[in-house]
């Protein structure tokens, strides 16, 4: 699919919600991330139009590649391919602001990178983060050539973006030489970790036209690398991948894809998935709609939990009932306001104030909390009767449910900020007490 758009050099790629995805650019030290709105076909997974709606600039970075959402933590990774201290880094941002949240700390191995084949990737989730190099690093092994590939690491980052393991994975090689003898390169240009915890390369190839491959990684008796600081001469199993799905492009310099995003579930089965091309410059841009199947993914709320206490199950610290930061807010209320369940005071609690005339309750809600139902109540006294005025059910819009009730959302991106008026204006005598509430449930 063609579209058109001020969005040069595409390179990462990541859905939030609906219609709406955000992809990086490589053109070096602009640092923009662009908001794109991608229709896809609920059922098959086709793209039904594409357009660039917004643009934001990051805090920090250099030649941006990769980009992950979060939803859990309402943060993006972004993985940068220049050369250490400034470039070669994993990032974490708020967005639109483009605000630096902090940098993972990169392990030693994987700081020694050759110019331009460095973290190329970055994708999360099942509670891990995930990058990888593009080609050997700079002590390792050689580069591609037309009858070997390159060996590469795949680093895994945990729910609390500690090193949780590395893997060796040996790229394809790209094939013979050709004319493009002196640009020809083989590496893995992205990675897509799945809902239910399985992994995913996209290997890009520049030999006789642009090549890709998805391959499905297999950890099973693959040996993790992490304390290894050279590979060449050491002895270790890397992961066995399997291949999924290929295609060569052709030499259409506009189709060179190395961005790949899961999309949203289908009605027809399945995920869509989408890749990105790095246009080369100009405005022209290019998707190619693809769809996995066979990934049951666990709900939103248990990956939630995986994020920050690395179990998708509802015990001890990570119950719904259970406020392990002690700051008087049960994991569902945290998980509701996209509070943070581990720190102490991380959560935005919900507002109130007289907006015309009448109570109203200001909240956030988080756009990919799809398991919870939320309900604002209103009652003249604690004791209740309690009334409800509007709803949010499957992470959907509030909508009033009683006539005479004001609701507002605003915001993009991850989250909206809520307004719910009250009924009744604040000098009615006949309400001269008025109590507002969030009721929060899981299902």
């Amino acid at each position: 699919v063609d579209f058109s758009g001020n969005a040069g050099e595409l390179s990462g790629l990541a859905w939030l919600s609906g219609n709406t995805f955000q992809a990086v650019g490589d053109t070096t030290g602009q640092r923009q991330v662009y908001e794109l709105n991608i229709g896809v076909n609920p059922q098959d997974g086709r793209v039904t139009g594409a357009a660039v709606v917004g643009a934001s600039t990051l805090a920090a970075g250099y030649d941006l590649e990769g980009i992950a959402c979060c939803p859990q933590r309402g943060t993006w990774f972004v993985s940068d391919e220049g050369q250490p201290p400034g470039g070669g880094q994993l990032r974490e941002h708020t967005l639109p602001d483009g605000g630096l949240v902090g940098t993972v700390a990169i392990p030693a191995p994987l700081q020694n990178v050759r110019p331009n084949f460095s973290l190329e990737s970055c994708t999360w989730a099942a509670g891990a983060l995930w990058t990888a190099n593009e080609e050997a690093l700079a002590q390792e092994s050689a580069l591609s050539t037309a009858t070997s590939g390159s060996l590469v690491r795949l680093q895994r980052f945990d729910h609390q973006l500690h090193p949780a393991g590395q893997w060796a994975y040996q790229t394809d090689s790209f094939g013979f030489d050709t004319p493009q003898a002196a640009v020809e390169r083989s590496g893995v240009a992205d990675l897509l970790a799945l809902p239910d915890g399985n992994l995913l390369v996209l290997e890009r190839a520049l030999g006789f036209g642009y090549r890709n491959r998805i391959y499905l990684v297999d950890f099973s008796g693959a040996t993790d690398v992490s304390g290894i600081g050279d590979l060449d001469g050491a002895a270790f199993t890397p992961v066995v991948k399997t291949l999924l799905w290929e295609k060569n492009m052709g030499f259409v310099i506009t189709r060179n894809f190395e961005g790949i995003a899961l999309g949203p579930a289908l009605g027809g089965g399945g995920y869509s998935v989408l890749l990105v091309a790095d246009n080369g410059g100009g405005t022209q841009q290019h998707l190619y709609a693809l769809v996995v199947n066979g990934v049951v993914a666990p709900p939103p709320m248990a990956q939630w939990r995986q994020a920050f206490w690395g179990t998708p199950a509802a015990t001890g610290s990570a119950a719904d009932d259970a406020d392990p930061d002690g700051d008087g807010l049960a994991n569902l209320l945290e998980y509701a306001l996209g509070g943070i369940p581990t720190v102490a005071g991380q959560a935005p609690l919900p507002q109130h104030g007289i907006v015309a005339g009448k109570l109203a309750l200001t909240f956030t809600r988080t756009l990919a909390n799809t398991d919870i139902t939320l309900t604002v109540q209103a009652a003249d006294t604690l004791a209740g009767p309690w009334t409800d005025l509007a709803r949010s059910a499957n992470g959907g819009p509030m909508t009033a449910l009683v006539g005479g009730v004001a609701v507002t959302e605003s915001g993009t991106g991850a989250t909206r900020v809520v307004q719910v008026g009250d009924l009744y204006l604040t000098t009615d005598p006949a309400h001269p007490t008025r109590f507002l509430r969030l009721r929060v449930t899981h299902f």
